[in-house]
């Protein structure tokens, strides 16, 4: 969890202690996560957090292979606004070098924050990270040793958001080759709103189910695939009680 893509897995020790509404943790091949929301009415502003661990598929004990890619897909309906906040402009330079490093971006485009746990040339390690608002995007920054790390998850037309993965450290332009393992990330972001809008806006309806649904698909290096469903307690309006006309 250490390279450029590595703080995909947040997605997130949070650095705001939140009420989430409760969320089942998911288990898959490669691991087990719980993605919740701090809201439970429709058309309100949210917050989020999210805590994943990853493996080898099938076996808890031992290493997941480099993860290349992740993409969240909120529930049908769940809306972001990224011009509410302050943008973080910053290059990715900036922000991986040691005397900017997330001091380049504005408090106001801060979103959240966390940890990330892996291994860097086969030693684990447990890094922060803190997320900050972009036009269109995410801007992840894993506060690493002598160099930060950053990973940018963008935006796509039907609202996911991905995130590619490389897995060195330091990721300035490419990786020559693997050497940052991603074992697990917690990321919570508290609900963000100004001037009367929210970054992040549930869908406006609670279906009959009375859970919304989210999905999270991975992509391995090994050539192998995970989508993980979520589901997330919201609450439906009170029935309204049919009105008796009395007869006089």
């Amino acid at each position: 969890m250490l390279g450029r893509g590595a703080i995909a897995g947040l997605v997130v020790a949070s650095l705001c202690a939140l009420p989430a509404a409760a969320a089942e943790p998911v288990e898959f091949a490669h691991g087990k996560l719980e993605n919740t929301f701090t809201a439970t009415r429709p058309n309100a502003p949210t917050g989020t957090s999210y805590s994943g661990t990853y493996h080898a598929a099938g076996d808890p004990g031992a290493d997941p292979p480099y993860m290349r890619r992740m993409v969240f897909y909120p529930p049908a309906g769940m809306r972001y606004d990224t011009g509410v906040p302050e943008r973080c402009t910053a290059s990715d330079l900036q922000l991986q070098l040691q005397l900017e490093g997330a001091s380049a971006c504005p408090e106001g485009s801060r979103l959240g924050g966390g940890t990330a746990r892996g291994k860097a040339f086969g030693s684990e390690t447990t890094l922060q990270i803190d997320v900050f608002n972009n036009t269109g995007e995410q801007v992840m920054v894993v506060r690493s040793p002598m160099v930060a790390s950053v990973s940018r998850g963008r935006f796509r037309p039907d609202g996911s958001i991905e995130f590619a993965s490389p897995t060195c450290y330091p990721a300035l332009v490419t990786c020559p080759a693997d050497n940052a393992l991603q074992l697990g990330s917690d990321v919570t972001s508290p609900p963000y709103t100004r001037g009367g809008r929210a970054y992040l806006t549930t869908p406006p309806k609670c279906p009959k189910s009375g859970r919304w649904r989210s999905t999270v698909r991975f992509w391995w290096a090994d050539g192998t695939e995970d989508t993980v469903a979520s589901t997330h307690p919201c609450k439906r309006p009170a029935a309204k009680k049919a009105k008796r006309k009395r007869r006089r």
